[in-house]
């Protein structure tokens, strides 16, 4: 079973190594760092996985059989040890597959899947929570919703304000959900918001062929997973404000930012911008700026907390203008700017603004352009690319929620996916 302090450490990174005494202001980077790789002795966690397939009239050929396909690998990729249902929705709800270790009637079942009428989405996820939340002596397995949808929600509840509560309430309850949109004309919005309250994935996919890659991505995360409902909250010193989250996510009231799971090989971050008051303090004195917390639930199911507090010289603003910026922080809050750049497109979209769109996607790139070539920077280019060419061939509803699955990923330090699904270059 994973243990996470033994891994995990968490770190602050500011951009210059030192503050000036005329005032300035200063990017800030805060992780959580897990270990890369987990160790070889360290047994996975088992799981139970709800898969809650769409299997309304819009789903009926390829995507259904896509989905149904993909449900049948998934189960065969799981142990004896895990657990897996599998439900279907159109205007009824259907338990194709009860709750129990994978078997020979697992597939079988599942490819009796036929499409029929209507959407009874949230009908179809409270099902396999309620399943997964029902069952006994489940406490230490990895609980998770995968949910399938390519359409509207017609049928029950509807609202994203009546629906994430709901998921959050399953996530405080270590049950996560993660939604998978397919084609033009699923709800976004409504997906967006279920996978943020639940601390799941969101996933935009044109390609049902592409399922398979997604269902295992989802397990591999899940096998990788050493925490959940990862929190942090930053307390300023006098004479510190915090200017900006580059992040775009919501704190909650009392400050804290939620950051979703924690996986080994994966580095949440949080990346702020500080605005620093003159001081009167001499260069031989340090400045605590900042403590950042952080808190999130274990594998044991236990709630653990980390501290870290940024502490930085004071120099003459003529030394501190000369002072070098770490690539790493430049380079992530860059990262965070780009999405906050296909949050502007996806405003000018909404407003039929097409040329505000494509240039706030150019603009994306012109920043990109100016900075030292790195993989994540040239995978970024890539990304932005493909997302004017899809505004620009006026496919401005698949760009629209290509660009916020990537932003909603990018700010919980997940892999970012194209228009097909994929994470790789």
């Amino acid at each position: 079973m994973h243990s996470s302090p033994a891994f995990t450490f968490l770190s602050i990174h500011p951009e210059k190594t030192a503050i000036s005494r005329e005032g300035c202001e200063l990017d800030v980077v805060l992780q959580l760092n897990p270990a890369p790789l987990a160790p070889a002795s360290i047994q996975r966690q088992p799981v139970a996985i709800a898969v809650v397939i769409d299997r309304s009239g819009s789903m009926a050929g390829q995507k259904l059989q896509a989905a149904c396909k993909a449900a049948q690998q998934l189960a065969n990729q799981l142990t004896a040890d895990d657990l897996l249902t599998v439900i279907s929705f159109d205007h009824q709800v259907q338990m194709v597959v009860p709750l129990g270790a994978p078997s020979e009637l697992t597939s079988s079942s599942i490819s009796q899947i036929r499409a029929g009428g209507q959407t009874a989405l949230f009908d179809g996820w409270s099902l396999g929570m309620q399943t997964l939340l029902q069952a006994k002596e489940i406490n230490g397995y990895q609980k998770r919703i995968l949910l399938l949808t390519d359409g509207q929600a017609n049928v029950g509840l509807r609202r994203c304000s009546e629906i994430a509560p709901l998921v959050g309430q399953a996530a405080e309850n270590g049950i996560s959900t993660s939604c998978i949109g397919l084609g033009d004309d699923y709800e976004e919005r409504l997906l967006t918001a279920m996978a943020e309250a639940g601390s799941g994935n969101l996933v935009h996919l044109t390609s049902p062929q592409q399922l398979e890659a997604i269902f295992r991505a989802e397990l591999e995360g899940l096998n990788l997973t050493i925490g959940r409902n990862l929190q942090m909250r930053v307390q300023l010193a006098q004479g510190v404000k915090l200017k900006q989250i580059y992040n775009l996510i919501e704190p909650s009231i009392n400050g804290w930012i939620p950051l979703g799971s924690i996986q080994l090989g994966l580095t949440p971050s949080l990346a702020i911008k500080l605005a620093i008051e003159p001081t009167m303090q001499t260069e031989q004195d340090l400045y605590d700026l900042l403590t950042v917390e952080a808190k999130w639930i274990n594998m044991e199911n236990n709630e653990e907390n980390m501290r870290a507090v940024l502490r930085l010289p004071v120099i003459e603003n003529q030394w501190w203008d000369h002072q070098p910026r770490d690539p790493d922080v430049n380079r992530e809050v860059l990262l965070q700017k780009a999405a906050q750049q296909r949050r502007q497109a996806m405003e000018g979209i909404d407003q039929g603004d097409i040329l505000s769109s494509s240039n706030s996607i150019k603009t994306a790139l012109y920043s990109l352009a100016k900075e030292q070539n790195t993989p994540e920077i040239e995978r970024e280019r890539q990304l932005l690319d493909e997302l004017l060419e899809l505004i620009s061939t006026d496919k401005h509803s698949l760009a629209r929620k290509v660009m916020g699955t990537q932003l909603f990923m990018r700010a919980r330090g997940k892999k970012l996916r194209n228009q097909d699904g994929s994470d790789d270059n």
